[in-house]
């Protein structure tokens, strides 16, 4: 049982680390837009969509989807904990 609650703690503590690491991303990528004067896009798969960065003569605004951003940072968190598991075998 404590193996489990060690990946588990292990588990959550990079899903939170990568998740914060997204955000962080997230504030810091619309002054790098503006800056590079990248014009509106939207990056979706299907009908869900991750970013939606607008940039018009009426202003400028980014919204992100956390959705897919907190299952980025459970997959890379369990993807890190299975290699870490590998190396010790």
């Amino acid at each position: 049982m404590k193996n489990i609650w060690s990946y588990f703690r292990k588990w959550l503590s990079l899903s939170v680390a990568t998740f914060l690491g997204l955000l962080a991303i997230q504030i810091g990528l619309p002054a790098l837009l503006l800056f590079l004067q990248v014009s509106s896009f939207e990056l979706n798969i299907g009908d869900l969509w991750i970013l939606n960065w607008e940039n018009e003569a009426s202003g400028s605004g980014i919204c992100f989807n956390l959705v897919p951003l907190l299952a980025i940072a459970i997959i890379v968190s369990l993807v890190g904990i299975f290699m870490k598991s590998l190396r010790k075998r």
